[in-house]
């Protein structure tokens, strides 16, 4: 993996990390449907406008990469999206940063059988160390019989490693800005569903962590982090990019404490640690020679 490469995984995971944070911000005034609506379907105008600014190409030349994209997009964007969300009403934004990023161990499994990626040596021992990280960080939240946030966790971790490694199989030959663009017009479109199904019911009431953490949500956490992340998805493996994804509990754990006072206690250091070694694996790997 190229230095600019490895650059790149871990600024998408500090940018995800603090996501969590500003999306339990917005929580407090926006329902889930409103906050995903709002985030997908702008980050999506906010994509086509820099498109056409640039004149990069939107348009997807087979109809059928189309389709394949805008199922990719429903699981990987508005499922994780949707579910994370769900997680995050149920338990804290440290605990569910933690709980949703078991999704590295999905996309490695999932990738060894659908994308036939080998399961290294090195592969694995970051696979152990991150999975034992995740297990430690998860057991107080599991201990409390708080069951229903982990479970909408979850959910949000497979379907995202569904949607990233179905997206590496098809390989639509498209720059970065019109797969991710379509991505979260698919993502928009389930949140839509999910709002006429379950309207607002309480009055509205708008604060200023809440239009700050929406704003962050919608530009910093899904436009920016989904463009690096697409990239990536073309020039390294699933696998890969999953388990360098495993710093995203790192920082947002560290960002739950300095921003909601949410202090990790020693359970939470130790996992941590278990979970930086296990992103520093695949990061420091030396590149394969040609």
């Amino acid at each position: 993996m190229k230095a600019a490469d490895r650059g790149a995984l871990v600024l998408v995971a500090l940018l995800w990390g603090v996501n969590f944070v500003a999306a339990k911000a917005a929580l407090a005034s926006f329902t889930l449907w409103e906050l995903r609506v709002i985030t997908f379907g702008g980050a999506a105008v906010v994509l086509v406008a820099i498109a056409l600014c640039t004149r990069t190409r939107l348009r997807i030349g087979d109809p059928r990469d189309l389709v394949r994209l805008l199922i990719a997009g429903a699981f990987g964007i508005g499922g994780f999206g949707v579910f994370s969300a769900l997680a995050l009403l149920n338990t804290t934004a440290g605990r569910a940063t933690i709980c949703v990023y078991t999704m590295p161990i999905w996309v490695v499994l999932l990738a060894r059988f659908v994308l036939r990626e080998p399961i290294t040596a090195r592969r694995s021992a970051s696979l152990a160390l991150g999975a034992a990280g995740l297990v430690i960080l998860a057991w107080p939240l599991l201990g409390t019989g708080d069951w229903l946030g982990a479970l909408y966790a979850l959910a949000a971790a497979v379907s995202w490693a569904i949607g990233t490694v179905y997206l590496k199989r098809i390989d639509v030959d498209a720059p970065p800005i019109a797969t991710t663009a379509w991505q979260l017009v698919a993502a928009a479109a389930v949140s839509l569903v999910g709002l006429a199904l379950d309207p607002r019911t309480a009055p509205f009431l708008l604060t200023g962590s809440a239009a700050a953490g929406l704003a962050y949500n919608a530009l910093l956490g899904t436009v920016i982090a989904y463009l690096i992340w697409f990239g990536l998805l073309q020039r390294i493996s699933a696998g890969a990019a999953g388990l360098g994804s495993l710093l995203v509990p790192l920082f947002g754990v560290l960002a739950s404490a300095v921003l909601l006072g949410e202090i990790p206690t020693a359970p939470d250091l130790v996992g941590l640690g278990l979970i930086l070694v296990a992103a520093a694996i695949p990061l420091i790997a030396p590149a394969k020679r040609s």
